[in-house]
């Protein structure tokens, strides 16, 4: 293969990192689901693991920032060595303080990624507008958040709903819902699941071939 043609292939790579939460692993539904859709829409499914934080992380500021930069390093260790070198369709699935790290290395590496962003810490909104000022405020149209309005990880909801509409970023809130968004009530639980997967398949263009 030609130097021309190695190039044309790495321009049409499209990736899906998927970026777990400290325990919420990349096996559990929201992830895993998103990742299956995000192989019907024609990435390559990249899952990132975690591992070595400290316990007692929730409302712990210091221990809050130490575990970000530790997931943060562990991210870029799985990341591949040219990211950001070439054109690529990069996509950031990714969970709680996944989705800190991930809004950091777009930014960092300049990918202008899409992201879905499951149950945010109200840290990520701040890297959120860090990212919108760094690439520019379109960039909001290619990011989605999921959010429970019973978080006890992120409990200000007036943050998460306010930043969200200042930067224009498309927010969906699930009603009693905990930071792996569940209830308590498996039958809501699995209606809710639904949807979120199905607003998932529209943020990835996938339409009725999202719901086969």
């Amino acid at each position: 293969m030609s130097d021309i043609e190695q190039t044309i292939t790495a321009t049409q790579e499209k990736t899906a990192y998927i970026v777990p939460g400290i325990g919420y692993t990349t096996d559990r539904s929201l992830l895993y689901f998103s990742g299956k859709l995000a192989e019907k829409a024609g990435y390559t499914r990249k899952p990132i693991h975690f591992g070595g934080f400290e316990k007692g992380v929730k409302g712990d500021e210091e221990k809050m920032k130490r575990a970000v930069r530790h997931a943060y390093n562990q991210l870029k260790e799985q990341l591949p060595d040219d990211l950001g070198k070439y054109e690529q369709q990069a996509l950031f699935i990714s969970k709680s303080i996944g989705t800190q790290v991930s809004l950091m290395a777009d930014r960092k590496f300049r990918l202008g990624a899409k992201h879905i962003l499951f149950t945010p810490l109200p840290e990520t909104m701040y890297e959120l507008r860090l990212l919108l000022e760094a690439q520019g405020s379109a960039r909001a149209e290619d990011i989605i958040i999921f959010h429970g309005l019973k978080d006890p990880w992120a409990p200000d909801n007036e943050l998460i709903s306010s930043e969200a509409e200042e930067c224009k970023v498309t927010l969906c809130q699930i009603t009693d819902a905990n930071h792996s968004l569940e209830t308590g009530s498996v039958l809501t639980d699995i209606g809710n699941l639904r949807s979120v997967i199905e607003e998932v398949a529209e943020f990835l263009n996938l339409g009725q071939m999202g719901k086969n």
